[in-house]
């Protein structure tokens, strides 16, 4: 007899982890299967941004994560070296100490996709997702009820058959799940390759009490980074190498002399624990869904690593995916609601990819007109505007760019929520620590009426619709700003998704706001009214 789950994940580094996370959050069962025996150990992604942190913070995470922080996370610099012993040429900050522009409550933390994935990982087991490492996803077949597929353990060679409603596929820029699908890629393709190196070797003589971050090393035997993955003697280099070559061309005698190399000793006693190599590349699916399977992270949209945006990226895909996929799997949402992940995602994808690509061709200098398109860091990475069926576009808001800029919010429906710190029973709380996986409905201070609207609508649909009055407990000032950054009076109010955007909002007080916000959640949720 089959296994049955909502929801199977297949692919369990960074993103999958958060698809699992996210769902689990939701109450939603899943299965995530990944080919590995555990957790890789090459740390890929090296940051969670700000955004990122934002959701971990709503599910109680944020310090959780800044424990595992990198050693030396703290000095935030990168060094600029020949290499470690010889010619400095130059020390700049890092982007991840920058002020966050009063646009979020957190910042990044600089942390590798190695010691990030546990945390992901402990917290959606905690919370009952069914992870299963050495298992692999050997075939599947979807129809209009659901997915069926066939996983094999890797060491023993068991079969299983799952039964799930829907499918994620998060397994990577080679994703077999992608191709099998037959859905192409469209972008600037490949630029290089990049390599892990990761060794062990008593550094720090060489180091000489410098703090650094990274250490980017130059010299006509490598181009790399350096970075230290312990308070020991592990360290990672992450040489270039040319598009066609990988890691397997490289032996344990080639990485030890690159890593002579980088740091400058000629005899340095050097142990190489694992190499791997992957893309530097520039791509983006020409579709994120195909039926009750949807693509997500790399499977999705691959950039250079310039910036920090694609393993974010990923996680971002699977916090937007998640609450829909459990408003229809609770019956709640008309499946129509599905296809609006592709109609947000896929346009923030197209802007994101392209300034990863920027950033990374900055080294070669860059024509006028695509240096004109760059966008500061905050915009990317909070000024999403979507815009789909699961948003209530104002008149003449149905067109324009996929972002503005969040130091300058405009409130209006489609975009993330702006900032702001409420005072919720005697508590300063930043908004977005409210959104864990439910609805909002935010009001001015002379909209009580608002409140009364929101019980009714979570009575008659059985959609929680949670409520606060900004002006309660809020100081003067905070509620001026609250107002000016959402567009609206004090009689008016916005209802905020569960991944954080604003799905619609009302300048000013209706004469019935009970039956205007049943309405709109009707509409959104393409229910009958």
């Amino acid at each position: 007899m089959a296994e049955r789950t909502d929801v199977l994940i297949v692919g369990g580094s960074m993103v999958g982890l958060a698809q699992a996370l996210f769902l689990a959050q939701q109450g939603i069962r899943s299965i995530l299967v990944e080919r590995h025996t555990h957790i890789s150990a090459h740390p890929r992604a090296q940051a969670a941004s700000p955004r990122t942190m934002e959701l971990m913070r709503a599910l109680g995470l944020e310090q959780r994560v800044r424990a595992r922080e990198n050693p030396h996370a703290q000095y935030g610099d990168i060094l600029q070296v020949e290499s470690l012993t010889g010619r400095e040429l130059g020390r700049f900050d890092g982007p991840f100490r920058h002020d966050p522009n009063e646009v979020s409550t957190t910042g990044w933390t600089l942390i590798g996709q190695d010691r990030f994935e546990p945390v992901l990982r402990a917290k959606a087991e905690e919370l009952g997702a069914d992870i299963r490492f050495a298992t692999e996803m050997v075939s599947y077949e979807q129809d209009a009820d659901g997915v069926t597929a066939v996983l094999r353990d890797v060491r023993g060679g068991e079969e299983t058959e799952v039964e799930a409603a829907y499918l994620v596929a998060a397994d990577g820029f080679r994703s077999t799940v992608r191709d099998g699908l037959g859905i192409g890629t469209h972008g600037q393709g490949v630029f290089g390759r990049q390599m892990n190196v990761i060794f062990h070797a008593a550094l720090d003589p060489y180091v000489a009490e410098r703090r650094f971050f990274l250490c980017f090393v130059s010299n006509d035997r490598v181009k790399g980074v350096l970075g230290r993955l312990d308070d020991g003697d592990r360290w990672v280099l992450a040489p270039s190498l040319p598009p066609e070559e990988t890691h397997a061309a490289y032996s344990e005698e080639d990485c030890v002399a690159m890593v002579r190399a980088a740091v400058g000793v000629p005899d340095l006693d050097v142990a190489v624990e694992s190499s791997t190599s992957w893309e530097v590349a520039a791509r983006i699916a020409d579709r994120f869904r195909s039926g009750r399977v949807f693509l997500a992270g790399d499977a999705a949209h691959v950039m250079p690593p310039t910036g920090g945006f694609g393993g974010n990226m990923g996680v971002q895909d699977a916090h937007n995916l998640a609450w829909k996929l459990a408003a229809v799997l609770r019956g709640q949402a008309d499946p129509a609601l599905l296809d609006t992940y592709e109609e947000e995602r896929v346009p923030v994808a197209e802007f994101t990819v392209e300034q990863g690509v920027i950033r990374y061709l900055q080294r070669s200098g860059l024509v006028e007109e695509v240096a004109a398109r760059h966008r500061p860091e905050t915009t990317v990475l909070f000024g999403h505007v979507y815009r789909s069926g699961g948003v209530l576009a104002e008149s003449g808001g149905e067109d324009g760019p996929p972002v503005e800029d969040p130091t300058q919010p405009s409130g209006r429906p489609g975009a993330r929520a702006p900032h702001v710190e409420l005072r919720v029973g005697g508590v300063d709380t930043p908004l977005h620590d409210l959104l864990r996986g439910g609805w909002w409905l935010l009001a001015g201070p002379d909209a009580g009426l608002w409140e009364r609207a929101a019980a009714q609508v979570s009575r008659l649909t059985g959609l929680v619709v949670d409520f606060h009055r900004v002006g309660g407990e809020e100081p003067v000032e905070t509620v001026e700003g609250f107002l000016k950054k959402y567009g609206i009076t004090t009689g008016g109010a916005v209802l905020v998704r569960p991944d954080g955007f604003v799905a619609w909002r009302a300048a000013g007080q209706p004469a019935d706001p009970a039956v205007e916000l049943s309405a709109v959640v009707h509409r959104l949720l393409g229910r009958p009214a």
